[in-house]
């Protein structure tokens, strides 16, 4: 075998590509630099929650991309396996849409929900108030103290 025998394409298709050292270092920087503006563009740049949110799914699938055409080999692969590829990610990015479009018009819907993240706001006077009325409900008319409904399934057995 000679010495050029990884660098020569082959006309064999079950060949596979060996990427040199100097393109697999240029990715990696180009991988650090894209990891570096993510993190950067995070903390200091205000472009909007939906603004930032955008911006770094735009750099992490470039990045994704470079992995897979670069490490997964398909620069070099089939075209078919690439358009399964992308494929497989539209329809990720048609979810993630779907469950984005969902959660921006819950206010639209119920405005009580248009907070996804914990419940509605309630003043603690209401919240002391609600108990109270919920044991007077529950307490027997001699002023006794509300059963639970363990003793009281006890009770009536």
């Amino acid at each position: 075998m000679n010495a050029n025998a990884h660098t020569q394409p082959h006309e064999d298709p079950t060949h596979h590509h060996i990427a040199s050292f100097r393109s697999l270092l240029a990715i990696l920087v180009i991988l650090l630099i894209l990891t570096t503006l993510t993190v950067y563009t995070a903390k200091f740049v205000d472009l909007g929650e939906a603004g930032n949110l955008i911006l770094a799914l735009f750099i992490a699938t470039f990045k994704a991309s470079l992995v897979c055409a670069v490490f997964m080999h398909l620069l070099h692969d089939k075209l078919l396996n690439s358009v399964v590829l992308v494929l497989c990610m539209l329809t990720v990015v048609t979810f993630i849409g779907i469950t984005a479009i969902d959660i921006t018009s819950r206010g639209a819907l119920d405005p009580t929900r248009e907070h996804f993240i914990g419940p509605p706001p309630m003043a603690e006077a209401q919240i002391n108030a609600a108990i109270e009325k919920a044991k007077a409900k529950y307490a027997d008319q001699d002023g006794h103290e509300a059963t639970t409904d363990k003793q009281a399934g006890d009770a009536r057995h």
